[in-house]
């Protein structure tokens, strides 16, 4: 009986591991340590919706990636980004107020370029905790951005954890008074995921993100959000679908005086990833 116990654990482990080397991650937002097997490859495409502001907004941001892992231990990304909106005329002062003295939709595009790179110092696994290091370096016609990421998670049999600490840091050009003027922004955030494994191959958790504005040196806000996440691999393909409301503002600004931040960010956020292995 002993025997049997032990050959079939062994078979839902090889099973197991068979579905978490086709991809490199189970949340969308919160990153894990783990990478891609030398030689391996990801392809995935990305879609984020976003909506509800305090003037009419919608927003629908796409992203195709292809991943490879380099060696065991470190893999890169290359991303192609493009991000699409539609708002009315608002005022972006007092929480971003509309401004009904103009009619009509807007719309807004952008597209942009970035490079990945992640390197894995510890197993999730097999260590106390994972812990990798992160870089993403992204570039647009008026934008430099250079993402960094501190990556913590720990995995048991049925149970992952992930705690990222991140910063986004950007130079941006603008025309002011008919003149070019450059001005940064520094984004930093704290990502924190739960997600129980019902199956091998299907999981369904939570993830939590707290996002900060940081322009030319005032801290303007600090939006909390929370939802769940559902994840689902199959042999050669896997899909992530994450439903992200804000639930507060935990820093009151007079950029951003309300409880909600509805002027840079969205009462909503709903991404679906899907991902193929070859």
């Amino acid at each position: 009986m002993k025997l049997y116990k032990l050959s079939a654990l062994l078979v839902l482990s090889l099973a197991a591991d068979q579905f978490l080397i086709a991809q490199d991650r189970q949340f969308v937002r919160t990153y894990q340590s783990n990478t891609l097997a030398k030689g391996s490859r990801d392809l995935e495409a990305w879609s984020t919706f976003r909506t509800g502001r305090q003037y009419y907004y919608n927003a629908l941001d796409t992203r195709l990636e292809f991943e490879v892992g380099l060696t065991d231990k470190l893999q890169t990304a290359l991303y192609f980004n493009t991000s699409n909106s539609a708002f009315g005329a608002n005022k972006d002062t007092l929480g971003g107020i509309a401004d009904t003295s103009i009619s009509g939709i807007f719309t807004s595009s952008e597209v942009s370029i970035s490079s990945e790179w992640k390197w894995n110092l510890m197993n999730a696994s097999t260590d106390p905790f994972g812990f990798a290091l992160y870089a993403e370096f992204g570039i647009s016609a008026n934008k430099f951005e250079i993402e960094n990421k501190l990556i913590f998670d720990k995995r048991t049999d049925k149970n992952i954890f992930a705690l990222n600490f991140v910063n986004e840091y950007a130079m941006v050009n603008d025309i002011k008074n008919g003149t070019t003027e450059m001005f940064t922004e520094d984004e930093p955030e704290i990502d924190l995921a739960y997600m129980h494994m019902l199956k091998p191959n299907i999981g369904l958790g939570l993830e939590l993100r707290n996002s900060n504005e940081i322009e030319d040196g005032n801290w303007n806000f600090s939006a909390l959000y929370g939802g769940p996440t559902f994840f689902y691999a199959a042999d050669k393909y896997f899909i992530i679908l994450n439903v992200l409301p804000q639930w507060t503002n935990l820093r009151k600004t007079e950029d951003a005086p309300n409880n909600l931040v509805l002027n840079a960010r969205e009462k909503l956020e709903v991404r679906l990833l899907l991902g193929f292995s070859f």
